[in-house]
């Protein structure tokens, strides 16, 4: 029994003679976004012209620039592992926009003087619209932050490292590059 036709077409296609690189693909597996993600990280490398090729259809023509070590069918295959690159991170970026923009809101809202910043309630630092498990995170990270905790004594004043010393005979000794 023949598989169905739908099966057999392929999404990506790409194909090449000795001259630019061609890659198809089907509008509904790569948003534009991706598409244009892609085309973007190749332009070091090579021109990139994308047209419609069918309704439903993109045609990505990849032409190598001089001097380029990669032929037109290289070009064509990195852009295909490229595609799949931008297409998981513009998921990713989709899936933790909302985390994202409450983690600078809260940077910028914590970056605000302490007269213009709003109430912030009795643990000083509650935001209402953080997930449970990142105000935990936040929390615990505030409870063991001092700010005058100095392990390695950065915070030491440059004239108690370095300022004059006396010596047994009680003179002064000279400074490094002064005179006294």
């Amino acid at each position: 029994m023949p598989a169905p036709k739908a099966a057999t077409t392929r999404s990506i296609k790409a194909s090449t003679d000795n001259g630019p690189g061609f890659v198809s693909v089907h509008k509904s597996l790569y948003p534009n976004d991706v598409l244009f993600g892609t085309a973007f990280a190749f332009l070091d490398r090579c021109y990139v012209h994308l047209d419609v090729e069918a309704a439903d259809r993109i045609r990505i023509e990849l032409t190598p620039r001089p001097g380029s070590p990669l032929s037109g069918a290289e070009l064509a295959g990195e852009f295909k592992n490229e595609l799949v690159n931008q297409a998981l991170r513009f998921k990713l970026a989709k899936q933790t926009e909302k985390v994202r923009t409450m983690i600078v809101g809260r940077a910028i809202g914590e970056a605000q003087p302490f007269d213009a910043a709003p109430d912030r309630g009795p643990a000083g630092h509650q935001v209402p619209d953080l997930p449970p498990e990142v105000a935990r995170l936040l929390a615990e990270e505030d409870d063991g932050l001092d700010f005058l905790d100095d392990p390695l004594g950065i915070a030491v004043p440059w004239e108690e490292k370095y300022g004059k010393k006396k010596d047994g005979e009680g003179k002064a000794d000279k400074e490094p590059g002064g005179n006294s």
